[in-house]
């Protein structure tokens, strides 16, 4: 019985993450329900230890969902196994930073004041991973002016990436060391070559979008398919030959599709047409040119977005484009209102809008039972 809770727990974790967030509030109460039920039937140890070795951590929410059972157990040692636990993990798992975000993002809802306490110290650990959550979880304010020469002697690209993202959100009189500075243009993951590109284009150094529009070779090569990302996060109208270049070079994924949807250049619509029309990918393309074009074709066809295009405004040949309107600030804010989307697809949007108005809300991810409704409201608010 404990078992099928847990794999319940599992599923419910992914909802929270990759589900519609107008449904959080309910897997929410959902999993609170599981947790509950877990208490009552006298979940161990050692016994979700167990469990949490033997499960597919790639998938999405798994890590959240087991972070926050750790530290719903009222147990002694329960914060050395979990650290035991992380420690041990296969640094690929990370190579993407999302679970070092998920463990994070649990971390700073889960009830043991002793296991959030704990991660303050990880920031001094052997383990990249325990270091990199450290960072992420670290308050700015506490942030020392040695501390970013400091964790980054090890020269771990897993955390020079939280680093990036701790001094996007530190005091400006805070410097990344010198010995940062093309540290992602040397052949590490490409994702975390993008955390680094977006933490200075969001501090305003547009020095990665810069090099990008030159074709500068290494920049391509460390970006990878997250080039698109950057694109979509701070490029215009002027991009559009530069993406689709980009595009043709790149094999086909559920990210990148959904990358070219937020980029909105003309020219990645033939791309995301002729994925609809294969048997991979077909839904991923039609969401991302739905995210582009809006919802004018209900269901993948070929032929029902080549006239979709067709129909567009000469006007808008040389402009990016947003739920089928010019791609401005009110234009994302509207797509992001769209009750489809997951937590995480709407704060990959929120990015753009943060960029653009220089200003950042902060929003706690990782909160179950939090439909995100405030958000966009609060986002509108900023926009006007």
């Amino acid at each position: 019985m404990r078992t099928g809770l847990l794999e319940r727990a599992l599923v419910l974790g992914a909802d929270h993450r990759e589900g519609p967030h107008m449904e959080r509030p309910e897997t929410g109460r959902r999993l609170l329900a599981h947790i509950d039920a877990l208490g009552e039937a006298g979940l161990s140890l050692a016994e979700l230890s167990a469990f949490a070795g033997e499960v597919e951590l790639e998938h999405p929410g798994a890590l959240w969902v087991l972070t926050i059972l750790f530290g719903c157990l009222n147990i002694h040692l329960a914060e050395d196994a979990f650290e035991a636990w992380v420690a041990s993990l296969d640094g690929s798992l990370f190579l993407t930073y999302r679970g070092v975000l998920e463990i994070a993002e649990a971390l700073a809802v889960v009830p043991n004041p002793l296991l959030r306490g704990r991660a303050a110290h990880w920031v001094d650990s052997s383990s990249d991973v325990l270091c990199s959550i450290a960072l992420e979880t670290m308050p700015a304010g506490h942030l020392s002016r040695d501390l970013p020469a400091r964790v980054t002697q090890a020269e771990s690209p897993l955390v020079r990436a939280a680093t990036e993202r701790l001094l996007l959100r530190a005091p400006n009189e805070l410097r990344r060391p010198t010995s940062m500075k093309d540290w992602w243009l040397d052949g590490t993951a490409p994702a975390l070559s993008y955390e680094a590109a977006r933490a200075r284009i969001l501090g305003r150094d547009l020095e990665p979008l810069v090099r990008l529009r030159e074709r500068d070779a290494r920049v391509i090569a460390a970006l990878g398919p997250h080039a698109i990302d950057v694109l979509a996060l701070a490029g215009d109208g002027r991009d559009d030959e530069l993406a689709g270049d980009l595009a043709r070079a790149l094999p086909a994924t559920p990210p990148l599709l959904d990358a070219m949807g937020r980029a909105g250049s003309r020219s990645l619509f033939p791309r995301l047409i002729a994925e609809v029309g294969g048997d991979d990918f077909d839904e991923e393309a039609h969401r991302a040119l739905v995210v582009a074009l809006g919802d004018v074709v209900t269901r993948p066809s070929v032929q029902a977005w080549e006239q979709a295009i067709a129909a567009l405004p000469r006007a808008t040949e040389a402009t990016r484009l947003r739920g089928g309107e010019a791609h401005t600030l009110q234009s994302v804010v509207e797509e992001m209102k769209r009750p489809d989307l997951s937590a995480e697809e709407i704060r990959i949007r929120t990015d753009e809008v943060f960029l653009s108005t220089g200003r950042v809300l902060d929003v706690e991810w990782g909160a179950f039972g939090v439909s995100l409704e405030r958000l966009l409201s609060d986002l509108t608010g900023l926009v006007r």
